[in-house]
């Protein structure tokens, strides 16, 4: 009898694929989160339907999603039969591949898409599956395989050329159909999810758009259907419902996280936009869990 303890077979660290079964260990189902790291949501089948900071959006057959870990999400639902694939990377496996291009330049153009999701013929979409069906076998098989580091780069970087082939004209091309306003409305609401943690006040963000506040609060509610508050109050509680479904972080750290005054401040902020307080909350997330 062999009494030698079998290793359990290491993952590979800097890139992973997920699959229908392995998903939710990255990822939350109704409730928000937030992604440790840059990842892309291949949906080959079916249908997922989710929210992306204050945007409810829907990924269908053949499209692709390009998930930013500076935003929180939420599953809300997804279909059944649905087949996928989350490609989850770290910056520095981009940084350290063999890519030509300027490689933070690709990361931060990846990251900071006027359009998310993408929806391309089924033929194209094959030659990305059948890329990241490879990319799975040689991330679980990397400790076994001669040059698999080597073997897994040079199939990351197919991938990346091929999604910024895609990605960046089609962004430059949107950009140049928005007109004043819708630009202005793009700006902010970018600049509030770079800074929303730090500045809360909408004369921050004027300021920081050469602005005053109230046209840009006109603007914005003219576009978008909400007040700048009521945007930067979106983030903010989306971000600290996130915080609340982690048990181990203290209503103290999370005001401490989120730049409020003290617990109290943050309780009171909770409790206005919720009708229920920060407790209250993490008790319901933890009964769904």
């Amino acid at each position: 009898m062999n009494d030698r303890i079998k290793e359990e077979p290491q993952i590979y660290g800097a890139l992973r694929i997920y699959n229908e079964e392995t998903f939710f260990e990255t990822a939350a189902f109704g409730r928000p989160y937030r992604p440790k790291r840059s990842s892309i949501l291949f949906v080959h089948r079916g249908r997922i339907r989710m929210k992306e900071q204050i945007h409810e959006m829907e990924i269908v057959a053949y499209s692709f999603l390009l998930i930013n870990t500076k935003y929180v999400y939420e599953i809300l639902e997804i279909e059944p039969h649905t087949e996928f694939r989350l490609m989850g990377y770290d910056r520095a496996f981009v940084e350290n591949s063999t890519f030509q291009l300027n490689k933070v330049k690709v990361y931060k153009d990846l990251k900071n898409q006027l359009k998310r999701i993408f929806t391309i013929s089924p033929s194209e979409f094959a030659i990305f599956w059948e890329n990241i069906k490879l990319l799975d076998y040689y991330t679980q098989h990397f400790q076994t395989t001669t040059y698999a580091e080597q073997i897994i780069q040079s199939y990351f970087n197919i991938l990346l050329y091929h999604l910024v082939g895609i990605v960046a004209p089609l962004h430059e091309e949107q950009l140049s159909q928005l007109n004043r306003q819708q630009k202005l409305t793009y700006n902010f609401v970018n600049l509030v999810s770079d800074c929303y943690l730090q500045e809360k006040s909408v004369q921050f963000y004027a300021d920081a758009l050469s602005i005053s506040i109230r046209y840009l609060s006109a603007v914005v509610k003219e576009v978008a259907q909400r007040t700048p508050n009521q945007i930067i109050s979106e983030f903010i509680v989306n971000e600290a419902k996130a915080q609340l479904s982690d048990s181990t972080i203290s209503l103290k750290e999370i005001a401490t996280k989120l730049h409020f005054s003290d617990q109290y401040a943050f309780t009171h902020f909770f409790k206005k936009h919720l009708d229920m307080s920060p407790t209250q909350y993490r008790t319901l997330v933890n009964k769904i869990k």
